[in-house]
């Protein structure tokens, strides 16, 4: 009840009567410092909001929602195991410096579905784009088979590698998604998801545009329309310069 305080006693002070141990104005001092705590409050509050959502609306302009999804939005649970169980041998992946645009693919020796070994960080005669990808991921299944048509298209100039990130799949799904779209191009399993942690391991497709000189020249996470990914095989095509250098 407004106006209305307890004493020592525990008898309450009723309007027209005051507590004999409070100056005159203490309570004014009070009001007046809850209020400014209120308004604090009120604008921290409002300022931790507006960051989250500047954050939240910066990434739904740049990666539309419908062209990428994430080992969370698999609504698989048998797939979502397939992750468990190796926290521990991703401790040193976790700590591991992000491959940013205009360094070098790493060395990392990754396996096909035949077992053929490929380096990544191998001296290159051709430019490369590789897609991150798994086979529960609806975009990857959409982008497939343009990357298939691209791949035969500049084959000679430009390769393709199509890399399972493992970690979040299963064997068996990954070898009927690539017969199932009868895949041209490499497909490598990088099995603990190392590489892909190292370009950010944020969502499927990933895609990783490297020139002919092994740096990496862009860093696109999302599907890509056919138009879009023929303009940077053809940009990557005629790219000779080193970016050092450039």
């Amino acid at each position: 009840m407004e106006g209305l305080e307890v004493g020592a006693e525990g008898a309450p002070y009723g309007e027209g009567e005051s507590n004999p141990d409070e100056r005159p104005g203490d309570w004014t001092v009070k009001k007046v410092v809850f209020i400014k705590f209120l308004m604090v409050m009120l604008v921290v509050g409002v300022a931790s909001w507006g960051v989250e959502t500047n954050m939240t609306y910066t990434y739904a302009a740049s990666v539309p929602a419908k062209n990428v999804q994430t080992q969370e939005e698999n609504e698989d649970g048998e797939r979502l195991e397939a992750g468990k169980g190796v926290d521990t041998e991703l401790d040193t992946i976790e700590v591991m410096q992000k491959i940013q645009p205009g360094q070098p693919l790493p060395s990392m020796i990754l396996k096909d579905l035949d077992g053929k070994s490929y380096n990544m960080g191998v001296k290159r005669d051709k430019a490369l784009v590789i897609s991150f990808w798994a086979s529960w991921c609806d975009p990857c299944r959409l982008e497939a088979p343009v990357l298939n048509e691209l791949y035969s298209k500049y084959k000679h100039d430009v390769d393709v590698y199509g890399i399972n990130v493992t970690r979040y799949d299963r064997l068996e799904d990954v070898q009927k998604f690539s017969r199932s779209l009868k895949l041209q191009f490499p497909v490598l399993l990088d099995e603990q998801g190392a590489l892909f942690e190292r370009f950010g391991g944020a969502a499927f497709p990933t895609h990783v545009m490297v020139d002919r000189h092994g740096q990496v020249r862009e860093i696109i996470i999302g599907m890509l329309s056919e138009g879009d990914l023929e303009r940077k095989i053809e940009f990557l095509q005629k790219k000779t310069v080193p970016l050092r250098s450039e």
